[in-house]
């Protein structure tokens, strides 16, 4: 987590400076009539999602994701009524599971998601707000040992290059290998779109789904190496406070 909080910085970073420089510009009289609504430009805001991976495959390796709940935090700055700047951090663990020659390697990760987004906000109906969003970051993938109840360790093998063993594919792995996972962040490409309820005068219900785009990970394993691209789909509902 420590290497994550200079990576959430800059985010912000990127956030701030849009603020400070349009905070140069003479602001509008009455914010009703600009459609920035009650509260001024910027927000913060929580979430709950469902994180639903997409299998993918290369190199005769098939890789699938198990499904996973998460959580995310972020800012957004409303330069205009149309356009916002958007930093975002988010967490969920699950398991990637690789497939080779029949052979299940499991590996528990957390999964962590950092993303700056540009935003457009269509016009406003009967107080709902519509938007689109679209931008970049990284997803960070920590190797952990949360399995509770998890068999021995296995044999290691080209198929299973950590060690780790499951009989019941419904229970989560424990690390047994002599060489530990390593910890990869991938690029991510993120798109999305959403919609603003009005709940209270400063906070906002938000319905949101995003698509995440990535490179699947290794963990510096050449036996796991698939080079494939993936998908992983988050379905969620937030609340957003304006200010």
């Amino acid at each position: 987590m420590k290497r994550l909080f200079p990576i959430f910085i800059l985010s912000m970073t990127v956030s701030m400076t849009a603020f400070a420089q349009d905070s140069a510009v003479p602001q509008e009289p009455n914010r009703s009539q600009t459609g920035y609504g009650y509260g001024g430009r910027a927000e913060v805001f929580v979430t709950g999602f469902g994180l639903l991976p997409h299998s993918a495959s290369g190199n005769a390796i098939s890789a699938q994701a198990t499904k996973a709940a998460g959580g995310s935090a972020g800012y957004r700055f409303h330069l205009s009524t149309t356009s916002a700047l958007e930093g975002r951090y988010g967490f969920s663990r699950n398991s990637q599971k690789y497939t080779i020659a029949g052979a299940v390697s499991s590996i528990p990760v957390y999964l962590s998601e950092i993303s700056g987004s540009y935003i457009y906000n269509f016009a406003k109906s009967r107080g709902i707000q519509p938007f689109l969003e679209g931008g970049g970051g990284l997803v960070l993938f920590s190797p952990g040992n949360y399995g509770a109840g998890a068999t021995p360790p296995g044999a290691i093998t080209p198929a299973n290059p950590f060690g780790y063993s499951v009989t019941d594919p419904a229970v989560v792995p424990t690390y047994g290998g002599s060489s530990a996972p390593s910890r990869q962040a991938k690029g991510m490409l993120v798109y999305g779109a959403g919609v603003d309820v009005p709940a209270f005068s400063r906070l906002n219900f938000r319905l949101e789904f995003r698509a995440l785009g990535y490179k699947l990970p290794d963990f510096g394993a050449t036996a796991l190496h698939t080079n494939a691209f993936t998908f992983a789909y988050e379905p969620s509902v937030g609340v957003a406070y304006r200010f």
